[in-house]
């Protein structure tokens, strides 16, 4: 008996995805290139967070959106991760990491959620990771 495919079936997403917003995905479909090398332990789902801040998160024609995952393996922070701790409504239970350098491409069909949302103070700092990376320096006293 042949089975359907639904996120073929169901490609569009009607929902709003947000800059910070944290949502769940099945595990198996976030790469951690890494794991190549080095064993990787699979969980059930994965919290992952929207990178982008774009028209195209809310457009229903466009099927793909940018995330990070988190992980909780924190004693192997890269300077392309972002430590984060627990915070009313992120959804995050222990010190975690945003793999910000293992962002990628996921369909919006299979994400849950949202579950929770970064802070302020959590986005900002993602910002600036993110403008670092890109080799944008900011003058002192610009920011405050």
């Amino acid at each position: 008996m042949e089975t359907t495919d639904w996120r073929k079936v169901i490609a569009s997403d009607d929902r709003e995805f947000n800059y910070g917003e944290i949502y769940l995905i099945k595990d198996d479909l976030i790469n951690f290139p890494e794991s190549l090398f080095v064993g990787r332990t699979f969980h059930e789902v994965r919290p992952v967070v929207v990178t982008y801040h774009s028209v195209t998160n809310q457009n229903k024609r466009i099927w793909t959106i940018n995330v990070a995952p988190i992980s909780t393996q924190v004693d192997f922070r890269r300077d392309t991760d972002l430590l984060i701790d627990p915070a009313e409504g992120n959804y995050i239970n222990r010190t975690s990491l945003i793999r910000l350098g293992l962002s990628q491409p996921v369909l919006k069909v299979d994400l849950e959620g949202p579950v929770g949302s970064l802070t302020r103070s959590q986005k900002l700092q993602l910002a600036a990771l993110q403008m670092k990376l890109a080799g944008i320096v900011i003058p002192s006293g610009i920011v405050s």
